[in-house]
């Protein structure tokens, strides 16, 4: 009989510091089965979200403010293999479990930092408050998708995504710092700052591309409305009152998509569809709805979302005009209303339509196929009971017993040591110069966001990354080419006919010289194109491959063959009910909250494939999904059962308590975040006689007066409200020619260049990993489709004659025939 082995089997892993990224960093190694240790301080009460957090680790009480406590928690770090240190500013410095005195007696150590603000930036000594870091990233005045034209007063969010996205890359930064060991025999200090780590997800929403066309505006208004006069609005908002809001509210929504939007159904409930900018997603949802015929016969053209016509009656244009909108809305609406939302929910997707029931994040919990999938695990812990939470957010499968481990409650530790025998890597077999993944090879079969993104990560870190297409396009120009100026930096590109019986041979002689494959299909398309992962192996015994689906769970699930996109799972988990409420749901941003945290949950799956391939234990087959990442971005509430959770929600919510919340001061608004029990200190600091009066006092101080003020109260903070296009003009950086390194003083660093294109981008760099020893690669601009055919045919063997026979028989091309600029006019 094999017997079982763990992807992360015997790599030992220490969190301390109980904030939540160090947990959601610990929790990922635990769920491939790492020994995982996370200590808590004595006498801590047990929080409902420690069922899903705490789930695969041990549990040790040790008292840091003991010299005593200290020596046994520098003993566990000084045998880790990794270390998640989240205890707050000085904070490791002052218990001497700082990384100088971990990597003294243990210079193996991967060593993680996971502060607010970058440690050598001007915010570096700041408390990491959660909605601190979202206040001053951007999150509140951006993530609505009306916030960057429209302003007015910040929307608070509870998605706590700094804290979700900032866990997952210090899990991506420790699985590399473990790799570049595994190549070089040394650990190393990496700093993840939060409010880096948010950034990533906000890219397309801080993207800013000079002269980019009207239809990538969002929404696609006029270009002197957009640039002239909705500025002036902004800044004249606090002279606006409701009515003139909602007149602006209502002029914006005219150019919404009305297949992009919510509807009721005859049971009551609402279902959001998605098919816009897409060659068969619109059309299929006006045939199943039966309206079709009707809208074509009266001159609505189901035309392609490439087409540079503008033409005003192209569902697939953004140029579409506001009579076609509204023809449309009402026409879909009364045809949505003759079945419930869950009949329509099936319909669509088995046409191929994105479209969702709008939940809550507890009808997700408690939904039968989403439990049948493992997208929701129920496990009996040991404080709570039985609780339903996320389900595993990747799931890893090789040969020969190798298998991510099922899901294990929370163990409470008696004694401060290791469950496993520490592993010996093998020799170190480079000097890790070309960055943590130099010489590899990725194959990104994938498109829109979630994929291509997990690609980038893996060429950040050196991997020579070739982008396959295929020889038309399905999707819009957004959704190809406008995100791909993020998504699609660093990698080559190869136009490839997977269709055909010769593109697939040439797809697995590819295969056959590459370490890992990205794709993004179902799987019964996966199949049809060569890429399911048993045909890949067969090409490679040592692949690791990494499918991304929609609603797929560990287990698959009845729900694995639905399409789907990002918004959709906001509204089919909880998100948009929770931002909003279940009656008016709102859209938690587009593509910055579900896709990228998919994304990165995949370039982590595969580094941890890697580790077990690096360690002997043979290729494997990496899994995730939409659903589990829309479940991750918003952890804490991801867990039924364990009692009432602190869950704000709704768009006039200001925050969790007067403690953490949101303030209008004298010029602009503020975030105050303090302990419970400080909030009486901070009023007092801030000459508030008490509670009641705490407001109208802010209100009469300037921020800066405000944030002078509070530091006197241990652990308080109080940062400005940002929006993204301040953030972009303080931080752009035209002379930056390196990502910065954990020394940077910078906290966020965006670089502007002239794009392939024509067009200026500027753009985040990924300082998110802030290493030490090892190295984030510069990418070079997103390339055309095609624009490396030759060479990278070159390069996987193929000789010229092969090449030019490929190029005639239209296997593959040096690009898209519907393409005539990079973002079609």
């Amino acid at each position: 009989m094999t017997r079982e082995r763990r992807p992360l089997e015997g790599i030992r892993v220490l969190n301390y510091g109980g904030a939540w990224a160090g947990r959601v960093a610990s929790m990922l190694f635990a769920d491939q089965g790492a020994d995982v240790l996370e200590i808590q301080g004595p006498g801590r009460e047990p929080r409902p979200e420690d069922a899903l957090l705490g789930r695969g680790k041990r549990a040790i009480a040790i008292d840091l403010a003991t010299q005593q406590g200290c020596a046994e928690a520098l003993q566990l770090a000084r045998s880790a293999d990794i270390v998640f240190d989240n205890l707050g500013p000085g904070r490791s410095l002052r218990f001497g479990l700082h990384h100088a005195a971990v990597s003294d007696g243990n210079p193996e150590v991967v060593y993680v930092s996971i502060p607010g603000f970058a440690a050598q930036s001007p915010e570096g000594h700041l408390p990491a408050w959660e909605g601190a870091i979202c206040a001053a990233m951007g999150i509140y005045t951006d993530i609505h998708i009306l916030g960057p034209v429209l302003g007015g007063p910040p929307r608070f969010s509870a998605v706590p995504m700094a804290s979700a996205y900032g866990g997952v890359h210090a899990a991506i930064a420790a699985s590399m710092g473990f790799l570049h060991r595994i190549r070089c025999g040394h650990g190393q200090f990496v700093e993840v700052p939060l409010a880096d780590a948010v950034m990533s997800a906000m890219a397309l929403l801080i993207m800013d591309v000079e002269g980019q066309p009207q239809r990538f505006d969002l929404p696609p208004i006029d270009k002197v409305m957009r640039d002239v006069a909705f500025p002036i609005l902004r800044d004249l908002g606090d002279h606006l009152t409701d009515a003139h809001r909602a007149m602006l509210s209502k002029y914006l929504t005219r150019f919404g998509w009305p297949m992009f939007t919510t509807y009721p159904c005859s049971d009551g409930r609402q279902l959001f569809v998605n098919a816009v900018e897409h060659v068969h997603q619109s059309r299929a949802l006006l045939e199943v709805l039966g309206i079709l015929d009707e809208l074509v016969g009266a001159g609505l053209i189901i035309g392609s979302p490439f087409d540079e016509s503008g033409n005003p009656a192209n569902v697939n244009l953004a140029t579409l005009s506001v009579e076609w909108r509204e023809r449309l809305s009402k026409a879909i609406g009364e045809r949505l209303l003759r079945k419930p939302a869950i009949a329509w929910e099936a319909e669509l997707a088995r046409a191929g339509v994105p479209a969702s029931v709008v939940r809550t994040s507890v009808e997700w919990l408690n939904l039968p196929e989403a439990q049948a999938g493992g997208n929701v695990a129920v496990l009996d812990d040991p404080r709570f009971g039985e609780t339903r939470q996320a389900g595993r957010f990747v799931t890893i499968k090789g040969q020969d017993g190798l298998a991510s481990p099922a899901l294990r409650p929370c163990q409470v530790a008696a004694t401060a040591v290791w469950q496993a025998e520490r592993i010996t890597p093998p020799a170190p077999a480079s000097d890790g110069r070309g960055g943590v993944l130099g010489g590899l090879r990725v194959l990104d079969l994938s498109n829109t966001i979630a994929g291509p993104a997990a690609a980038r990560v893996l060429a950040e870190f050196g991997a020579d990354v070739v982008r396959i297409d295929p020889p038309a396009p399905i999707a819009g120009p957004r959704h190809t080419m406008w995100f791909g100026l993020d998504v699609n930096q660093g990698k080559r590109a190869l136009v490839l006919d997977l269709k055909a019986e010769e593109g697939r041979k040439v797809l697995h002689k590819m295969v056959g010289q590459a370490d890992v494959v990205v794709q993004n299909f179902l799987d019964d398309a996966s199949r049809r194109m060569g890429m399911a992962d048993d045909q890949l192996r067969a090409a490679n015994p040592d692949i690791v491959s990494c499918q991304l689906t929609a609603w797929g769970g560990p287990d698959g699930g009845p729900k694995q063959d639905y399409p789907c996109y990002d918004p959709v799972v906001q509204f089919g988990v909880g998100i948009a009910t929770r931002y909003g409420s279940p009656d008016a749901p709102v859209l938690h941003g587009v593509a910055s909250c579900v896709d990228y945290m998919t994304g990165f949950l995949s370039a982590l799956g595969v580094s941890h494939g890697l580790i077990a391939r690096a360690l002997g234990r043979g290729g494997s087959h990496v899994r995730t999904s939409l659903s589990l990442g829309g479940q991750l971005v918003q952890f804490p509430f991801m867990v039924d059962g364990a009692g009432p959770l602190n869950e704000p929600s709704g768009q006039t919510t200001m925050g969790y308590g007067p403690h953490q919340s949101l303030y209008r001061a004298a010029d602009g608004w503020i975030y105050l975040g303090c302990r419970s029990g400080s909030i009486g200190d901070v009023a007092s600091a801030l000459g508030a006689n008490d509670l009641s009066a705490l407001s109208k006092r802010i209100r009469d101080l300037d921020v800066a007066e405000i944030a002078r003020r509070v530091t006197t109260v241990p652990a308080a903070i109080a940062v400005k409200v940002t929006r993204l296009d301040e953030l972009r003009a303080a931080c752009e950086d035209p002379a930056v020619t390196a990502v910065p390194g954990s020394d940077d003083p910078h906290s966020v660093v965006m670089h502007r260049a002239v794009h392939p294109s024509g067009h200026k981008v500027s753009l985040p760099l990924p300082s998110w990993y802030r290493p030490s020893k090892s190295t984030i690669r510069w990418l070079a601009p997103a390339p055309s489709p095609g624009a490396d055919r030759v060479a990278v045919l070159a390069d996987y063997g193929f000789d010229e004659g092969e090449i030019a026979g490929l190029a005639a028989r239209r296997i593959t091309a040096d690009g898209w025939a519907v393409l005539h600029h990079y973002l079609p006019h």
